[in-house]
């Protein structure tokens, strides 16, 4: 059970973890690979692994897959996404995801995740949901649906957030990685071209 006693205290520490755990994560990569589990899954973590990046998500993975996949790819810090309960948190987590996201946000998911220093970005889609994640001791959230204009504001106003934007439009990766609040941006199933076009639009930030 959460005690609320001494809550201000607690806020600051579990955001200073937030914040430090997923910098730690990201380290140099600011292109997370977002992709849809189906059949050819693997051949696409091929694929992502010789494009020369490292972080992928996996939305839809099932506990059998994501364990195939962190076996196969030891290299990847690959993360289980679309989860909207603490169970799934709590499989996921247990099963080795390196990071959780959620398409929204929940309360319960983002103290869950604090309690047990899980690599977790809450889906957020207001100002409001953005303020009750910092209340409840997130530092890091991914806004989603995200535009660069509501990025551009949460960057403004709500500097002390990090920020993951999700499935952004590719054309826009570079406004978005000049955003200082932007830690790194994910991208929906890039073919081969576009991976090879995100990698040089990386490189040159």
């Amino acid at each position: 059970m959460l005690t609320l006693t001494k809550s201000s205290n607690i806020g600051r520490c579990t955001r200073k973890r937030d914040a430090m755990m997923m910098d730690t994560l990201t380290h140099s990569q600011s292109i997370i690979i977002t992709l849809d589990v189906d059949a050819f899954i693997f051949d696409k973590l091929r694929t992502i692994v010789d494009a020369g990046f490292s972080m992928v998500e996996l939305n839809g993975a099932d506990q059998s897959i994501l364990n195939s996949a962190l076996h196969n790819f030891p290299l990847l810090r690959i993360g289980a996404g679309n989860v909207t309960n603490i169970q799934q948190l709590e499989e996921y987590h247990q099963a080795g995801a390196h990071f959780i996201t959620s398409p929204g946000f929940l309360p319960a998911i983002a103290q869950t995740a604090l309690i047990y220093s899980i690599n977790y970005l809450p889906g957020i889609a207001t100002f409001s949901e953005a303020i009750e994640a910092m209340a409840v001791g997130c530092q890091t959230v991914r806004p989603y649906p995200a535009t660069l204009a509501f990025c551009t504001l949460l960057n403004k106003y709500l500097p002390l957030l990090r920020l993951f934007p999700a499935e952004i439009n590719k054309e826009e990766t570079a406004q978005f990685l000049h955003l200082p609040a932007v830690a790194a941006v994910s991208i929906l199933n890039p073919n081969i071209n576009e991976l090879q076009t995100l990698n040089t639009r990386a490189a040159m930030i």
